[in-house]
């Protein structure tokens, strides 16, 4: 449980750190600021999965969509060369929206194809058979 917590620590300040460094991070490719916003938040919905209780992660979803929505307006608000951009904002609802649309997925997934392994298999007998 302690690595999970740092874990999650070291995300969270990755994150912060990346979203409000005074100056923009170098570009690497074309919009390659738009994927690291939405790798960051990415990361940080995943790493939450992993390591929050499920008691605690719709708190969790609540204060990341807050922040998601809000980085860009406070980026330019505290930092004189950082911008507002409305595609970063995007990027970042986009990271947690593809974390938590694969989870869904998944867990919805697991649960039909566990059901159906648990019920007898009626499909491959013989109509002589069932009444036996």
């Amino acid at each position: 449980m302690m690595l999970r917590s740092i874990l999650f620590s070291l995300c969270a300040a990755a994150l912060f750190y990346g979203l409000f460094r005074e100056t923009p991070p170098p570009k690497l490719f074309n919009q390659s600021d738009k994927f690291g916003h939405l790798l960051g938040f990415a990361a940080m919905t995943l790493i939450a999965l992993w390591t929050l209780s499920r008691r605690y992660f719709p708190l969790f979803i609540v204060g990341i969509l807050i922040l998601a929505c809000s980085a860009e307006f406070i980026q330019e608000w505290l930092l004189p060369h950082r911008h507002f951009s409305i595609k970063d904002m995007y990027a970042n609802l986009s990271g947690i929206a593809l974390i938590l649309v694969s989870w869904a997925v998944w867990r919805t997934g697991r649960h039909f194809f566990l059901a159906v392994s648990s019920k007898p298999d009626t499909l491959n007998l013989q109509p002589s058979e069932k009444h036996q």
